[in-house]
């Protein structure tokens, strides 16, 4: 489904305006654009927001004590046509004309004003199947922190692979390895992770800060066998 079209591109990323006023994909989803060639490039969803049109012009408040929230658009509607909502994806692979997906950075960057589709389900499900592209979402710059980005992709892939608990914990695994010299960014990406299931609960392996996990050793003997003892990775 068209979501978006693309208005500013670049190597490692690229902007979309929204189909629709203050509709745009979550953060950290998956969505594609097909280019010319055949081949389809992913991206995933960095940051949106709602602005004027005129970049120099600020929002102005519009709303009474009578007129508020969605009225304030039946009242005014032409700020369906002076207001857009824009999103940022950063690319993180593509797949050629054989639908094989290679994760890393394509040759060129999508052509302006291509559409921006949302990615289905079994498009996620393939694309994602090996995490090995979670190292372009870390070392990302942008209005979100890295570790925020990081973790909300795996939230909406474990979603859309319909709460995939084996994906789960390789996607865990590749962050351990990814961010084994920082422990802090580490944490910040775990505890991000809220799948709804028990806390940090992995294929029955709980996450517990100050607690031992896989073998022993290391610092205080706490070290399981990824080097940190209280990660279950």
């Amino acid at each position: 489904m068209r979501i978006g079209e693309v208005i500013e591109t670049s190597t490692v990323g690229f902007w979309a305006e929204s189909e629709r006023l203050h509709q745009l994909p979550p953060l950290g989803a998956l969505v594609a654009v097909a280019l010319p060639d055949g081949a389809t490039l992913y991206g995933v969803v960095a940051f949106g927001q709602t602005a004027g049109v005129d970049a120099g012009r600020r929002a102005v408040r519009r709303g009474t004590d009578q007129v508020f929230d969605g009225a304030i658009y039946d009242q005014h509607p032409e700020l369906l046509r002076i207001l857009r909502t824009t999103f940022q994806a950063i690319t993180v692979g593509y797949a050629g004309p054989d639908g094989r997906a290679r994760h890393h950075l394509p040759p060129w960057p999508p052509p302006l004003h291509y559409s921006v589709q949302e990615c289905d389900r079994a498009t996620v499900a393939a694309f994602t199947e090996a995490p090995g592209y979670f190292a372009i979402l870390a070392a990302s710059e942008g209005e979100v922190a890295a570790e925020q980005l990081l973790a909300a992709h795996i939230r909406c892939v474990y979603d859309r692979r319909g709460r995939d608990t084996a994906w789960l914990n390789a996607a865990g695994q590749q962050v351990a390895r990814l961010l084994k010299r920082d422990y802090d960014r580490l944490l910040t990406v775990l505890e991000a992770i809220d799948p709804g299931v028990e806390k940090y609960e992995v294929q029955s392996t709980k996450y517990e800060l100050g607690g031992a996990a896989n073998g022993s050793g290391g610092e205080n003997g706490r070290a399981g066998k990824n080097g940190y003892g209280d990660v279950p990775f």
